[in-house]
């Protein structure tokens, strides 16, 4: 159960000193609710700190450096207690499919409302998901760009067992990421006990822990597209 009077811890990796003051006093004015504990303009600086300070939550610019940024988003998630957010500009190029895939739980736009990403942030941290209008976008993109690893045969096995329902559950999530359990119910026509019995489900099958999961999954391995699944599928484990 999380403990929801903890104070947020949050690192704020971004080269510009305009978008650091602006994040930074607007987190530390949330405080006790949250509160920024370290920030970073370059990613080296960036990587040490993250070891000492150990935040839960990290914003991340793509900028100009010696170290690749993939790289240094995937270093930084590497602990599941770190949950790093991408801070993306409207119009600024990010490879979010990439991101996302290197271990990003969600794309915050900076022209977003401030209550937005103060909200983003406690998504992120309470509930391990930050998805918000530009996630949609993100997901689009990895979806058009994902490749089908050739070693798919055990995937196939675990996709046999998911019944037409769960199927129908999985492309109504994929379709609204942000969309809440209740909707999502009332779309399939079923109750939202229902909904959270078919995931519990699907996790367990797919060897999966939550919702950011199930979407990478998906995407990943063309559960999103609208086909029946496979009669059945042998695989010989040694």
């Amino acid at each position: 159960m999380p403990d929801h009077k903890k104070t947020i811890r949050v690192m704020l990796i971004d080269c510009r000193p305009l978008v650091l003051m602006g994040l930074h006093d607007l987190i530390n004015a949330r405080k006790p609710r949250m509160e920024v504990s370290g920030q970073a303009t370059t990613y080296t600086t960036a990587l040490d700190l993250a070891d000492q300070l150990r935040p839960n939550v990290i914003f991340f610019s793509f900028f100009p450096d010696a170290l690749n940024p993939l790289e240094v988003v995937a270093g930084l998630t590497r602990s599941p207690e770190m949950k790093l957010l991408v801070l993306k500009g409207l119009y600024e190029s990010v490879p979010v499919a990439q991101a996302i895939e290197a271990g990003a739980r969600g794309i915050v736009l900076a022209e977003d409302p401030t209550e937005s990403i103060v909200r983003a942030i406690i998504k992120v941290h309470y509930y391990d998901v930050g998805l918000d209008r530009a996630w949609s976008g993100g997901l689009s993109g990895y979806a058009a760009t994902r490749h089908i690893p050739m070693r798919c045969n055990l995937e196939q096995a675990k996709q046999a067992r998911l019944t037409l329902r769960e199927r129908e559950l999985i492309r109504a999530i994929v379709g609204d990421p942000s969309a809440k359990y209740m909707s999502i119910a009332e779309h399939l026509g079923i109750s939202e006990h229902t909904v959270h019995n078919h995931l519990s489900n699907i996790y367990q099958k797919l060897n999966l822990i939550n919702r950011i999961d199930l979407l990478m999954y998906a995407l990943k391995h063309g559960l999103t597209d609208n086909e029946e699944p496979p009669d059945s599928t042998w695989v010989e484990l040694e």
